[in-house]
């Protein structure tokens, strides 16, 4: 398991919420970089899940059907 913690991101928002959202992107990139980096380095299957504690952050991600 690789734990992932986004401390600060460089962008410059005006909500909350678009922040978690680039910060979450951002994670996700870097992740699935990770993941592509395994799978082909070892030739085995690696699993991408990503967890968030943001009520409003998972609400918006129902809302858009990507969950």
């Amino acid at each position: 398991m690789i734990h992932w913690s986004s401390t600060k991101y460089k962008r410059v928002t005006r909500s909350i919420l678009a922040s978690e959202l680039y910060s979450i992107a951002h994670g996700f990139n870097i992740g699935s970089l990770v993941k592509s980096i395994i799978n082909k380095a070892l030739e085995i299957k690696v699993l991408l899940v990503i967890y968030t504690n943001s009520k409003s952050l998972y609400e918006y991600l129902v809302k858009l059907g990507t969950i």
